[in-house]
């Protein structure tokens, strides 16, 4: 199938990219409610999504970070603290699924292997 705007397929490479920033900032937002919450476990579960947000952020071990923000953005959608609406964080399971096949994108310091 032909494509509507073949001038723009050079920017194929970079949605990969902004997949990732927007990634890591709803990690970071969901990071930040649950170390706000109490309990010893959710504030280490908060700490650990905080910090895939920030190597997602910087681009560095972005598969397995992406795995650890799956496993964080389905116990959220489980939890259903309120931090994000439900569908925001069914879009953030796939996008963050996405990452994890897809890998980093430019603009990272992970290399394709």
């Amino acid at each position: 199938m032909l494509s509507s705007f073949p001038e723009l397929l050079y920017l194929a490479p970079f949605s990969a990219f902004f997949i990732r920033i927007a990634v890591a900032i709803i990690l970071a937002k969901l990071a930040l409610e649950a170390v706000r919450m109490e309990g010893i476990w959710t504030r280490a579960s908060g700490l650990i999504t905080g910090l895939a947000a920030l190597f997602l952020f910087v681009g560095a071990f972005t598969q397995p970070m992406a795995l650890i923000g799956l496993i964080s953005i389905a116990e959220s959608l489980m939890r259903s603290t309120g931090a994000l609406p439900k569908s925001s964080l069914w879009l953030a399971l796939v996008m963050t699924a996405s990452l994890l096949v897809t890998g980093a994108g430019p603009f990272a310091f992970d290399l394709p292997l």
